[in-house]
């Protein structure tokens, strides 16, 4: 009996996990070879204009970009090989738009 309720309760904890985290997720975004693609969420043609700019040059072989609402901004995160500049590129271009902007774009759901 315990041993399933630790499982259940590992599950539970996992979708409570998930589930908040798509909560305070605005967009998704992958990188391949320098081209940029909405996995999830939403983003303002403008802002994935500069995002595309940045991860072009120089090229960006693969990443993940995920921004979150964090107390009322806007925050990037990246998982991949990204160089520090273009790091803080991205987090600029991230960070000059209002996060209303940026949530109230037009979202694509999977």
């Amino acid at each position: 009996m315990a041993p399933a309720f630790a499982v259940a309760v590992a599950i539970g904890l996992v979708a409570l996990y998930r589930s908040a985290r798509a909560a305070i997720t605005v967009c998704v975004l992958d990188v391949v070879a320098g081209q940029v693609s909405v996995r999830r969420g939403g983003l303002a043609t403008g802002i994935r204009t500069e995002i595309e700019d940045v991860v072009a040059r120089p090229k960006i072989e693969r990443a993940t970009l995920r921004i979150l609402r964090d107390r009322g901004r806007a925050v990037l995160e990246v998982k991949g090989v990204v160089s520090a500049a273009q790091r803080q590129q991205l987090r600029n271009v991230v960070g000059s738009v209002p996060l209303a902007k940026l949530a109230n774009a037009p979202r694509r759901r999977f």
